[in-house]
């Protein structure tokens, strides 16, 4: 699945398929099916899985050589993250969350005006 979120004033590309689970254990260590299914999984480890996974879905959409993906680790992703605000970072969560799970993403109003003014 692929869709262009908007984090604050940045449009960021993202791309979630079978492989991002691979990666994001190889990149910080944990099985995400594991994170999801754990009974001890509460809102917090939540946003912190989505947060993760949206600098997974980021890079795998950016790098095309997949080779480099097996570079990334968690000093990239802390890297990578400071270039959002926070605020704008938390309320693209539940997007990033849509697109790890395979849903499309709705155009935002000021898209779909965008688009509007372009036809």
């Amino acid at each position: 699945m692929y869709n262009v979120i908007r984090i604050g004033d940045k449009d960021v590309p993202m791309l979630s398929m079978a492989s991002v689970d691979l990666y994001y254990r190889h990149i910080f260590h944990e099985d995400p099916m594991k994170i999801q299914s754990s009974k001890d999984f509460d809102t917090g480890d939540l946003l912190n899985f989505v947060s993760q996974m949206g600098f997974v879905l980021a890079k795998f959409a950016e790098l095309k050589d997949r080779k480099e993906m097996l570079k990334l680790n968690e000093d990239s992703y802390l890297e990578w993250l400071d270039q959002f605000e926070r605020v704008d970072y938390m309320n693209a969560l539940a997007d990033i969350r849509a697109t790890y799970e395979g849903q499309s993403v709705p155009m935002s109003d000021s898209k779909k005006k965008d688009v509007e003014q372009t036809e």
